[in-house]
C-alpha cells in the first residue's frame, strides 16, 4: 500500500468551505486503497488565523491528520506587502482582459517580475506554517503523491516545489486578480499534474499559462450526500418556513454579492411568502429582517434536510471552480439559482438543461423567482434534469479512477 499526503489549510467536520470539504471527500475515499495523511494547520477561522486546535496527530474517518501551528500573523505587515505586490498581477490581468494572452503569454510564459515580494507575501500569510513545510521537506520521500488543495494559499505556493515531480495540484481556480501573480506562472507550470474541476477552469488556465501549463485533465469531484433522518426532516418542516431559498457556506459579502439586497427588494416589491435561510459561519454584519433566517453551523445531515425542504438553493458567488453545494442540491432534485457573472455556473446552466439557472441583474433575479413560484411543474421538471446531470457527470468511481491513475504514473516514474 502506498502513501498519499493531502495538504490543505483547514480540515475537519466542523470546517465550512467547499475546498476543505472537497479535500475530505477525496481523502476518505482514497483511504481504503492508500495510507492517507492530511497535513493541515491548527486554524479554523480564516479571518483571525488564531490556532484553535492543539498541534499533533489525529484521526477522522480512517484518515490520519497531522496538525501544525501556523506562524504568528501580522496583519499590518501583510497588508503592506499586498500593496507592494500588486503590479505584476495587474499587468498580467490587463493582458488577459485585452485578449492579448495568445500573443504575449506564449512568448513570455514564465514571469519573475515581483516574484520575490509575492513569495514574501506568502510567507506572511495567515495560514503559513514553517512547522508543516519543514515536516514535508523531511518526510517527502515517504509519500507516493502529494495533493495540494487550492492554488492561492501559502502552503500550496511554497509546498508544491518540495517534490514537484509527484505533486498533484487541485487549484480550484477562478478568474480573480491573484491568479495573475507571477508566482503562479511557476506553480502552474512546474507541478507534476493539475486536476481541474471543470472545462471552464481548465480553458481559463490554458489561456493564461499557455503551452507551459503542466500535464492536466478535468478530474472534478463526486457528490456525497449524507442522509437526513426522518426526525431531522420533520424538524425542518416544523421549524422552518414552507417556502425558502437556502444559502449554505461562509456567510461573507464576497460570497453573497448583493444577494441580500436583491432579495429584500424582491420582498418589498412582491407579496410572497418566500424567505431566505442562511447556514454557516457569519463573517459579515448580520442583517436583521423577519424574512432572513440565520441557522449558524449545521451538520451534513441537517444540511441535507434543509436542501430537501427548500424552494431552491442559491449560490450568488462569482468565484467558483465547481460549487459542491450546487451539485448536492441538483442531485436531490432541487433547482439552483446562481450568478451569471460566474463562468463555471454558466457551464452548469448549459449542461444541466437549466436545472441550474443564472441571474444577470436584480430585476432578472426577481423575474426568475416569480416564474418559479408560479410554475411548480417547471421546477419538478428541472429538478429531474438536475438529478440526471449529476448522475451522468459526477460519479465517484470515474473520478477516483482518474486520480489513482495519475498517482500510479508517479510511482512508475520513480522505479
Amino acid at each position: 500500500m502506498g502513501k498519499i499526503g493531502f495538504i490543505t489549510v483547514r480540515y475537519g467536520l466542523d470546517v465550512t468551505g467547499g475546498a476543505e470539504f472537497h479535500c475530505r471527500m477525496l481523502a476518505e475515499r482514497i483511504a481504503g486503497q492508500y495510507d492517507v495523511e492530511v497535513l493541515t494547520t491548527t486554524v479554523k477561522d480564516y479571518t483571525t488565523f488564531i490556532p484553535e486546535v492543539k498541534e499533533g496527530n489525529y484521526e477522522l474517518n480512517g484518515v490520519k491528520i497531522r496538525r501544525f501551528d501556523n506562524n504568528p500573523f501580522n496583519r499590518t505587515y501583510y497588508e503592506q506587502l499586498q500593496k507592494k505586490s500588486k503590479k505584476a498581477s495587474k499587468i498580467r490581468r490587463l493582458i488577459y482582459r485585452l485578449n492579448l494572452s495568445n500573443i504575449i503569454f506564449p512568448i513570455f510564459p514564465i514571469w519573475n517580475y515581483q516574484k520575490d515580494v509575492e513569495y514574501k507575501l506568502m510567507k506572511n500569510y495567515g495560514f503559513y506554517s514553517d512547522n508543516l513545510l519543514n515536516y514535508l521537506k523531511e518526510h517527502k520521500d515517504e509519500y507516493d503523491a502529494l495533493i495540494f488543495i487550492t492554488y492561492e494559499n501559502a502552503l500550496t505556493q511554497l509546498g508544491d516545489f518540495i517534490a514537484p515531480e509527484k505533486t498533484i495540484l487541485i487549484p480550484t481556480a477562478h478568474l480573480e486578480s491573484m491568479l495573475f501573480r507571477s508566482i503562479n506562472s511557476h506553480l502552474f507550470t512546474k507541478v507534476g499534474f493539475i486536476a481541474f474541476n471543470t472545462d471552464t477552469e481548465r480553458k481559463m488556465c490554458q489561456k493564461i499559462f499557455q503551452h507551459k501549463l503542466a500535464p492536466n485533465d478535468v478530474v472534478s469531484v463526486g457528490v456525497d450526500i449524507t442522509s437526513a433522518s426522518k426526525e431531522e426532516i420533520e424538524k425542518v418542516k416544523d421549524h422552518f418556513p414552507k417556502q425558502y431559498l437556502l444559502f449554505c457556506g461562509r456567510i461573507v459579502e464576497g460570497k453573497l454579492n448583493n444577494f441580500l439586497d436583491y432579495f429584500l427588494a424582491f420582498k418589498n416589491k412582491y407579496n410572497t411568502d418566500l424567505k431566505l435561510v442562511l447556514t454557516g459561519d457569519l463573517f459579515m454584519p448580520k442583517v436583521e429582517h423577519p424574512d432572513i433566517i440565520y441557522t449558524g453551523f449545521v451538520t451534513e445531515s441537517e444540511k441535507t434536510a434543509l436542501i430537501m425542504n427548500s424552494f431552491a438553493v442559491v449560490n450568488p458567488s462569482i468565484y467558483e471552480s465547481l460549487s459542491l453545494i450546487a451539485l448536492e442540491a441538483l442531485s436531490l432534485g432541487k433547482m439552483v439559482i446562481a450568478n451569471k457573472k460566474c463562468n463555471v455556473m454558466i457551464e452548469h446552466e448549459a449542461k444541466s438543461n437549466g436545472a441550474l439557472i443564472c441571474y444577470k441583474s436584480e430585476n432578472n433575479l426577481h423575474k426568475i423567482l416569480l416564474e418559479l413560484i408560479e410554475n411548480p411543474s417547471l421546477m419538478e421538471e428541472k429538478g429531474r434534469a438536475g438529478i440526471k446531470y449529476v448522475s451522468e457527470n459526477y460519479q465517484w468511481d470515474v473520478i477516483i479512477d482518474k486520480l489513482l491513475a495519475v498517482i500510479e504514473k508517479f510511482k512508475l516514474k520513480r522505479l
